[in-house]
């Protein structure tokens, strides 16, 4: 059995998850407040850090956690160019890139700059087709769209979307690298997992399969 804890983290509210059983513990997406997360895991045996994707705000904390708890980083071979690109956004703009909401969050003060050290972008093992998480192993499902090496974790009865789906619709697609008709895909796949299926994103709260389905062809329409 596998239980889980949520820790928000950083100025976008990040979703970092913690899946533990028997003691030991996969860490998802410690996106920022380094200190804060390792608070949090301070009673499990943390066996690894897994990022559903390599956008700023679920990487941001990874190198002082890796560092402190002396841990692999895993992620889908295709996040290293994601996260190549926001170094170099962040090196040419001075802050990191949101996307089509990077002139908004800026206007609003949201610090889009680090605070921590930064990780170097190479995972130590690229995801396949599970993860071990103490004596279970977690599906781990490749979602691109959002970016191209996005993942999922999958649980019976939860999914752990990152940013490929929310409340109300897929993730925002107005970054290089991504792509709506292929996260539309990815979407196509989680919604038909069973309808009471509990759907944790990257940020804010859950949903279920059952709740978001219906729209999705309202989401189609819409572009986004």
């Amino acid at each position: 059995m596998i239980e889980f804890r949520r820790i928000v983290v950083g100025p976008l509210a990040t979703n970092c998850w913690v899946l533990h059983s028997s003691g030991a513990a996969l860490l998802v997406d410690p996106g920022d407040d380094p200190d804060r997360v390792l608070a949090a895991v301070a009673d499990l045996d943390v066996t690894a850090i897994l990022l559903t994707h390599a956008h700023f705000d679920h990487v941001m904390g990874v190198d002082a956690v890796a560092t402190a708890l002396d841990v692999p980083v895993l992620g889908h071979r295709a996040e290293e160019d994601v996260w190549r690109h926001e170094l170099t956004f962040l090196k040419e703009n001075g802050h990191f890139d949101a996307g089509l909401d990077t002139a908004k969050l800026l206007a609003e003060g949201v610090p889009l700059t680090p605070n921590t050290s930064l990780w170097h972008g190479t995972f130590d093992r690229y995801v396949t087709d599970t993860v071990r998480v103490g004596p279970v192993d977690v599906r781990v499902l490749h979602t691109p769209g959002h970016t191209p090496g996005g993942v999922t974790l999958a649980l019976p009865g939860h999914l752990f979307t990152g940013d490929t789906l929310f409340p109300g619709g897929p993730g925002l697609t107005g970054w290089p690298l991504s792509d709506f008709r292929t996260i539309i895909e990815s979407v196509r796949g989680l919604l038909d997992f069973p309808e009471d299926t509990v759907i944790h994103p990257g940020h804010g709260p859950d949903t279920t399969v059952g709740t978001e389905k219906p729209a999705l062809p309202d989401w189609i329409a819409r572009g986004w």
